[in-house]
């Protein structure tokens, strides 16, 4: 995959990202897949807090309320995005927050992603995985950020002083780092998106909910499937794990029988194709010790990524999706797995 990062300015740079070997290295030609912007640090503001819980909803709604009556921040049509950090007792959450007309203002067609500046650099430094404070030389100040643990404490933007060491990566022009850390979050799964919605801007809507869990619970069940013994012996864990599953996500709706009600919320919402449902079933029903690790569908194709035991599983695994058009298009020998990619069309 080739990815083009941009400030806003059209100063960027291209990589190419290998998601299954994990690398990304600077790619000299002028197509590209996908295409990020990085918004400059000095156009957004953060917020660091920490929860003494984990539930991802209640978090959104008391940042967005803290947001809305900060007197700062008032009078200002905002918008933010928030990084979520897992602790013993609870969750630290770094958010990042920008004006709606500075997103608007990013006028260039084909963009996928409207990426931070600032969460480009904290990639790189969790990335080192050290601790302590990091700066970043820019023309007009420098950008501080403090990291504890493995998780951000704070962050300064425009600071004459240059405290702690220089946010580096060797044998890397600094002036790209931050497009680097923006290529970054393909492979560290540190997305930060202002085009993409989350639920502090709207609700997920109950098509997209439904189609996430239901490729979980076909993923779960396909893998518990593949142990034999395993499976006989937690058969019950799977149902109750698949009913808290379906609670959590609709509290409203029992949970009678969780996978066959999902089919019927995507059977009845017209803004998605029953095949995508078709094709995640055949994945769920595989038991050759396949490990689904991503999965995308959209405009009539699919992709899956994953690990297998050999190549032998891979291309049977191929053969079951061929229906689906599925075809082998990367693999990547490992020690004792291989690691492939699948592309199909429905």
């Amino acid at each position: 995959m080739i990815v083009r990062v941009e400030y806003p300015d059209g100063y960027g740079e291209s990589f190419e990202v290998n998601v299954l070997k994990g690398e990304i290295k600077p790619y000299g030609g002028d197509n590209y897949d996908r295409l990020f912007i990085l918004l400059p640090a000095e156009k957004t503001t953060f917020r660091i807090k920490t929860f003494p819980f984990s539930d991802k909803r209640k978090i959104y709604k008391i940042i967005e309320g803290e947001i809305k009556s900060n007197p700062i921040l008032s009078g200002r049509d905002l918008v933010f995005r928030s990084l979520f950090f897992p602790m013993d007792k609870g969750t630290a959450v770094f958010t990042v927050i920008t004006g709606k007309e500075d997103i608007e203002r990013i006028g260039k067609q084909g963009i996928d992603v409207i990426d931070s500046e600032v969460v480009s650099l904290l990639r790189i430094v969790l990335l080192s995985g050290k601790n302590g404070d990091f700066y970043y030389e820019k023309e007009n100040g420098n950008i501080i950020i403090s990291v504890r643990d493995g998780i951000p404490i704070s962050v300064k933007v425009g600071e004459k002083e240059k405290i702690g060491e220089p946010i580096r990566l060797e044998a890397m022009n600094k002036k790209i780092l931050p497009l680097f850390g923006s290529a970054l979050q393909i492979i560290r799964n540190t997305e930060v998106n202002f085009l993409k919605e989350e639920s502090s801007d709207t609700e997920i809507s109950l098509v997209k909910s439904a189609l996430f869990l239901l490729f979980s619970l076909v993923v779960l069940s396909g893998a518990l499937f593949a142990g034999g013994v395993f499976f006989k012996r937690k058969i019950r864990g799977v149902r109750n794990k698949e009913a808290e599953l379906f609670e959590k996500k609709f509290p409203d709706i029992p949970a009678v029988d969780p996978l066959t009600q999902l089919k019927g919320m995507l059977h009845s919402a017209s803004k998605v194709e029953i095949d995508t449902v078709d094709v995640m079933d055949e994945i769920g029903k595989v038991k050759n010790g396949i490990s689904v690790l991503k999965f995308n569908a959209g405009d009539g194709r699919f992709s899956v990524e994953g690990e297998a035991p050999d190549i032998s599983s891979v291309t049977s695994f191929a053969g079951r999706l061929k229906k689906f058009n599925a075809e082998i298009t990367e693999t990547v020998t490992l020690k004792d797995k291989v690691r492939f990619r699948l592309e199909g069309r429905y």
